[in-house]
Formats: structure tokens, C-alpha cells, sequence
């Protein structure tokens, strides 16, 4: 990745590459996921929790939608023509937050969120269908579908054991 391409005095640019998360020298994937964690636990859910149930339901997935569409703005604006900027991160924090929904569902939080965390990056390194599919579009579209379709599996899989064990 050649950095001398983004522009780092761009606040775009921080959301980008994850307030910086995407700047780590290895795996900048799993340091923006963490990130997402954090965010999510500490910023998130404490917001949520005063609200009623249908209203944390409804802002969340609100949440996911606004930040989706806002990851192919930024994207464009900050990556511009990079197949797959690794230093990219914010797909990371979308398809993490997708992957958290069944915490928010459930409202249960500690020890799941390790469980979610860990599905979410088996399926992002791993690649099976369809995620590869998204994953070779040359587009910020495949570069954000990519991450929603990792969260979205490991969404179900959390889904399927909450509701057998919990």
C-alpha cells in the first residue's frame, strides 16, 4: 500500500483507516475489528441501554445501515482507485458490528462478544462462498460486501447457538 496516496489531513481519512487501526503493521483486519469492539462495547451499548428494546433494535440496524453506506462514501473519497486499501479498515468495523447483532438481540454481551469476534475473523480470512465472490469485485462495493456477508455468517452462527444453549 503506498501511503504517499492518502491523504492523512482528511478527518475522512481517520474513519477510513479506523482512527489509525489500519496503520498497524500486521493484521490491521484484526486491529480494526478489535477497535470495532471497543467502540461497539464502551460507545454503543451504552447508548442503547436507557432506550426500549424495539427502539435499540431499530437504531442499531440503522447504525449498520448508515455506516455501510457511509464506508462506500468514504472509500471513494479517501482510497480513490486502490483495489482493497489494506490499510482500510471501516468494512472491518461494519461487518464486526453486524456480527455483534445477536449481543444486541439477546442483550448479553460478555463472554459472546469473544465468540463473535472470533467467528467474524475465521470467515474474513477464510473466504468461503459467497464471501469470495465480494472479495474479488474491484470496487468499494466488493470491498464493503465482503465484511457484511463475513458478519452476517457468523450473525447466524451466533443466532443458532444462543438459541440452542442460552
Amino acid at each position: 500500500m503506498a501511503y504517499n496516496r492518502v491523504n492523512f489531513k482528511k478527518p475522512l481519512t481517520w474513519f477510513a483507516i479506523g482512527f489509525g487501526s489500519g496503520l498497524s503493521p500486521f493484521i490491521p483486519g484484526t486491529a480494526g475489528t478489535l477497535l470495532a469492539i471497543l467502540i461497539f462495547y464502551f460507545l454503543i451499548i451504552p447508548f442503547l441501554r436507557p432506550f426500549a428494546y424495539i427502539f435499540i433494535l431499530t437504531a442499531y440496524v440503522l447504525l449498520v445501515i448508515t455506516s455501510f453506506f457511509f464506508g462506500l462514501y468514504l472509500y471513494r473519497k479517501t482510497m480513490a482507485a486502490q483495489k482493497d486499501a489494506k490499510i482500510f479498515v471501516w468494512d472491518e468495523f461494519v461487518g464486526m458490528w453486524i456480527a455483534s447483532f445477536p449481543l444486541v438481540v439477546f442483550e448479553s454481551f460478555w463472554p459472546w462478544i469473544i465468540l463473535s469476534f472470533a467467528l467474524f475473523r475465521i470467515f474474513d480470512i477464510w473466504k468461503p462462498q459467497p464471501i469470495r465472490h465480494f472479495d474479488k469485485l474491484d470496487s468499494p462495493y466488493g470491498v464493503m460486501m465482503d465484511d457484511v456477508i463475513a458478519g452476517l455468517l457468523s450473525a447466524l452462527i451466533l443466532t443458532i447457538i444462543f438459541l440452542i444453549f442460552y
